[in-house]
């Protein structure tokens, strides 16, 4: 039996296994990690950490004891090899694994957690992006085989869309509430100039390409993920040019904002993006290993986490996909302590 079979089967027996009470989705959280620190007012707070089962249970006098009995190498394992990616919605969290090949699917409200794209027709390859829309259909892009592979909340298999002599290399997807609009970002390589985004409707059909490789406005060099706001508007983290580009719903180029920099509102190794429901900009970045916040005009509002010291929260190596959810939670993957972290933002009166 080959090592990537036998991690599978390892982790399928240990997923259907879990259970997770809706009572203690708390799960551990911390409120002593909040940003900007004081005397500054707090507008985003950790709450917990996502790694395994253990992530799942309250903390208890007992189960301290049980810890330190157990030691702390065994508390901080992971059922993840490499995240890349997350979404969320409803209570359900999805996490892309692009060395065990499939997606975790933490789902609270049915106290499942279980591992999807691994049997049939939804194998897949090499997954990526990850989105969800409003009946909890999931969407991953599977860069093995050039197209996304649509499931439904179960994790069953129903549909493909795009091929792979749509693309040259795909990376991230987007999609509607209604799920009436996939975006599928191509983030091309150095001899493509599918440097672009294609969108298709419901049945798959293409509908139109947004973008080409370039520099100015409205065209792309290498960008790494996209994220769609409540009214259709498009945000596409164009990292090679170092900024956000923003388009409407209809396809049509708005505006831009950002550059490159070493101190913080600017970027340096962009990876990932998200809106919420207040037109607040997540974005990720690598080489500051952390996530900054900005609002629809580009203006830093707040950076938080940093890299270096033990595995705490807002403590990153290398920090990749990140969402948010119609709770205001934001969910954050670190590739290398193969984690997701969750923070929700705090409401202030400005």
């Amino acid at each position: 039996m080959s090592m990537n079979k036998l991690l599978l089967l390892t982790c399928i027996a240990l997923f259907n296994g879990l259970l997770v009470s809706c009572a203690n989705i708390q799960l551990s959280s911390d409120q002593s990690y909040v940003w900007p620190k004081s005397p500054d007012i707090p507008r985003i707070a950790y709450e917990f950490t996502l790694k395994s089962d253990k992530s799942f249970q309250p903390v208890t006098a007992e189960s301290r004891l049980r810890d330190f009995a157990v030691g702390q190498s065994q508390i901080n394992q992971s059922i993840m090899l490499k995240p890349y990616d997350v979404a969320a919605r409803q209570g359900m969290i999805v996490v892309t694994d692009t060395l065990l090949n499939l997606a975790y699917v933490f789902d609270v409200p049915r106290k499942k957690i279980f591992p999807i794209g691994w049997r049939k027709e939804g194998k897949l390859n090499k997954p990526l992006g990850v989105a969800i829309d409003g009946k909890q259909n999931i969407y991953i892009v599977d860069a093995g085989r050039g197209a996304v592979v649509k499931y439904d909340r179960l994790g069953l298999y129903l549909s493909t869309i795009g091929q792979q002599s749509d693309f040259s290399r795909i990376s991230d997807v987007a999609v509607s509430q209604a799920g009436d609009r996939v975006y599928i970002l191509d983030r091309g390589g150095v001899d493509s100039k599918l440097h672009r985004l294609t969108v298709y409707d419901a049945d798959a059909q293409k509908l139109m390409t947004i973008g080409r490789r370039g520099h100015g406005p409205g065209e792309f060099n290498h960008p790494t993920q996209i994220a769609l706001s409540n009214d259709g508007t498009l945000y596409v983290l164009d990292s090679g040019n170092f900024r956000v580009q923003v388009f409407g719903a209809d396809g049509k180029y708005k505006k831009h904002w950002g550059r490159p920099g070493n101190k913080s509102g600017n970027f340096a190794r962009p990876r990932g993006i998200a809106v919420d429901s207040k037109n607040r900009i997540f974005v990720t970045d690598s080489a500051y290993q952390n996530f900054q916040i900005f609002n629809e005009g580009g203006q830093l509002l707040l950076d938080v986490g940093s890299g270096g010291g033990k595995d705490k929260p807002g403590k990153y190596i290398l920090p990749a996909g990140i969402a948010t959810d119609e709770t205001q939670r934001v969910y954050i993957v670190d590739q290398i302590r193969k984690k997701v972290e969750v923070f929700r933002m705090l409401e202030v009166e400005e």
